[in-house]
């Protein structure tokens, strides 16, 4: 029962005729009828239409749901990156600490040499 031209035609002549002089009790019949379809294709148009934005929203969902675990997943790789700096950092402040000390070593034997 699909809605098409032919029965568009028919339910106006019928609006038409009964905001004119009223209609028999087959034509509203009729009316009530095409009436009737035109709602069901209305909805069956309706529910098409609904199911597509529900299968959208689900993928919208799951590839949410993708980004927020790869975003956990950025987050914690860039915490053990940070942490991965601050290691280096005092490592690299400890060598520093270690080469005054030779440097300041070196020029004490030098030193005591020369005198």
């Amino acid at each position: 029962m699909m809605w098409n031209e032919t029965k568009q035609q028919q339910l106006n002549e019928l609006l038409r005729r009964e905001a004119e002089s009223g209609l028999t009790d087959a034509e509203k019949k009729s009316l009530a009828q095409l009436l009737y379809e035109l709602e069901q294709d209305e909805w069956q148009t309706l529910n098409l239409s609904l199911e597509r934005l529900r299968d959208e929203q689900a993928e919208l969902h799951q590839t949410l749901s993708q980004s927020e675990t790869q975003n956990a997943m950025l987050a914690a790789i860039g915490s053990r990156q940070e942490d991965l700096l601050e290691r280096a950092k005092a490592q690299l402040k400890g060598l520093r600490s270690e080469h005054e000390a030779l440097k300041t070593e070196r020029q004490r034997v030098l030193s005591d040499r020369a005198a």
